[in-house]
């Protein structure tokens, strides 16, 4: 750890930049004044020094000259911090021995960029003085040793002639072995040349790495993914670039979590001493890639495993065409799953279908079958026949109607005929007509109109299937003692019609299907109410070719339902030609 000398008249100010020092990994002492500087600096010995220039007494140009002055502290590096900027000021500094000048107010990484890089500069500095030193020592002993060299020169000379022979001999033999060593030399850098060039032209990545996870070797496609080039010398000789990751480890290229499970990895084939084979999820710069890594190590002479060699194959694009693949499995299983139950519910409306054709019909024919073979029926028995009859036969006509509603709807052939509609008018109709079979049921209808001049531009007949199916449902599905209340209401630019009821209610789980076509809650309740359950998707349907929307609200089983409808009111051009009817605003039971 560093220490650094910080010297100013300003406490705060020094404390809060000695603080920041720390927190960077500086040991940091401080000084108030040049005196203070020049104790602490002998006692200290410190590795750098902060110096300001304007201090009380001495100031910072004189506390360096004399630092500089002393052999024991003329070396260590003095940065001038200051708000001094004049250039004479930078000169004076750098004259009295500082080796570096900052203005005030301070920027830390600044600071720290210059402390860092005049750190580096004094410790080369030390290392040069003491190779100096150890050069002076070694030219000292090699004049030693020349001396006795040139003492044993006389004597390597009689020698040498005695083996002047012997090296002629031995001449031939080593230009022998030269030439065979450089044959060999020559096999080995092309077989390297051939290696290089076979892994640089594979498409997997090729890579090897020492026991401390730095990269020893890789190939064109793995310096490529990870933008480390080799460049070529005119020699072409491959030489590695700037940008090379030779020396690099996992954590100078990918995230640390990342970087940590390929050491981990690294480490378990290392344990294993065999190959073993993992699944790497790699992020490049098209985002994340997936590779089946085989990792194998690599072992000395003496058997030890000295790094681990890995080739690295991209299989994203075949798993995400196995994630593709699962999707449209699921996508299939869902469709036919949806195609089932579809099928489910077109059967339970076709036996539901069949039986709402056949009660009526079954009424009509039975009692045309008694009048046909009963020789003079009495009037009141032919009377009672043909009310049957009548009223099956609507009910017929009716389950008809709604069933190439439906197919008109489906087909797009539903036409409007748009005029100018009082949804007031409307509800009072429908209310009117439904009565009769809410009394004969004793369930009560509560009237409550709020919007009376409100008109909708729509068809009067589609407006009033719209109200009836749903008034309707409220009755049939509301058990005798209960009650049905329906209020109209504008709102800005709308009006909203809202049936509640008492009756039934809807489970949590079916309201999200209730205006599905071919949809029953439970198909056992066409056993106690008839119908082909196709009125709610009717009224969805013809609400929304009206500009509108419905929706159904329910608190569950048996607590009744409510169900909403909000159309768009066309703007009042003459509010004077549309006269209010005297109950307007009141509430009224039916």
């Amino acid at each position: 750890m560093h220490t650094i000398l910080m010297v100013d008249d300003v406490p705060e100010s020094m404390a809060a930049t000695a603080a920041q020092l720390e927190e960077r990994g500086f040991r940091v002492a401080v000084a108030q004044d040049g005196e203070d500087a020049l104790e602490r600096a002998e006692l200290l010995s410190p590795d750098l020094i902060l110096l300001d220039v304007l201090m009380p007494g001495m100031n910072g140009f004189e506390t360096c000259r004399r630092l500089k002055a002393s052999e024991s502290t003329k070396g260590i590096p003095v940065i001038f911090m200051t708000a001094l900027e004049e250039t004479s000021h930078k000169v004076a500094g750098f004259e009295a021995g500082g080796v570096d000048y900052v203005i005030k107010p301070l920027e830390l990484d600044e600071v720290l960029v210059r402390i860092k890089t005049h750190l580096e500069l004094y410790t080369m500095r030390a290392e040069l003085e003491a190779q100096n030193v150890k050069l002076r020592r070694e030219i000292e002993e090699r004049e030693r040793l020349e001396a006795a060299l040139r003492c044993a020169h006389d004597k390597l000379e009689r020698r040498v002639e005695e083996r002047t022979a012997e090296l002629a001999a031995a001449n031939d033999l080593l230009k022998q072995e030269n030439g065979e060593r450089k044959r060999a030399e020559e096999t080995l850098r092309e077989s390297q040349g051939m290696l290089q060039a076979i892994i640089d032209n594979s498409a997997a990545m090729v890579y090897v790495k020492d026991l401390q996870g730095r990269y020893l070797l890789s190939n064109r496609r793995f310096r490529q993914l990870f933008r480390a080039t080799v460049e070529s010398n005119a020699s072409n000789e491959s030489i590695t670039s700037n940008e090379s990751i030779v020396g690099m480890t996992d954590h100078d290229l990918f995230p640390p979590e990342q970087a940590e499970l390929f050491r981990s990895f690294d480490r378990r084939v290392l344990e294993a001493q065999e190959p073993l084979e993992t699944e790497e999820v790699v992020p490049q710069g098209d985002g994340m890639h997936t590779y089946i890594s085989v990792k194998c190590p690599l072992f000395d002479a003496e058997g030890k495993p000295y790094a681990v060699c890995a080739i690295s194959t991209d299989i994203t694009e075949r798993k995400r065409a196995e994630e593709e693949r699962e999707k449209l499995l699921a996508s299939e299983q869902a469709a036919r799953s949806r195609a089932e139950a579809a099928d489910r519910m077109k059967d339970e409306f076709l036996c539901t279908l069949g039986h709402e054709l056949r009660t009526p019909l079954t009424s009509i024919l039975g009692w045309a079958h008694i009048l046909l073979r009963t020789d003079k029926p009495d009037a009141a028995r032919v009377q009672r026949g043909l009310e049957v009859i009548e009223r099956n036969g609507m009910a017929e006509l009716k389950l008809v109607e709604t069933l190439l509603d439906v197919s008109a709807i489906l087909c797009g052939k539903v036409e409007l005929k748009r005029q100018l509609v009082s949804m007031a008018e409307v509800v009072q109709a429908i209310i009117d007509s439904v009565t009769p079979a809410s009394e004969a049921k004793e369930v009560c209808i509560s009237l409550s109109l709020r919007s009376t001049t409100g008109r909708v531009w729509g068809d009067r007949g589609r407006l009033e299937q719209i109200v009836s199916n749903l008034l309707s449902n409220a009755v049939k599905f509301t058990p005798a003692g209960g009650r049905v209340t329906v209020s109209l209401e504008e709102m800005g630019a709308k009006t909203q019609l809202r049936i509640s009821d008492t009756g039934e209610g809807i489970s949590a789980n079916f309201l999200p299907h209730v205006f599905d076509k071919f949809r029953r809650a439970n198909s056992s309740t066409t056993r106690w109410h008839s119908g082909l359950g196709l009125g709610l998707s009717i009224v969805q349907d013809l609400v929304r070719m009206h500009g509108g929307e419905v929706r159904a609200e329910s608190a569950g089983e048996g607590r009744g339902a409510m169900f909403i409808v909000d159309l768009p009111l066309m703007p009042v051009v003459d509010e004077a030609a549309a006269p209010a009817p005297a109950d307007a605003g009141e509430a009224r039971s039916v």
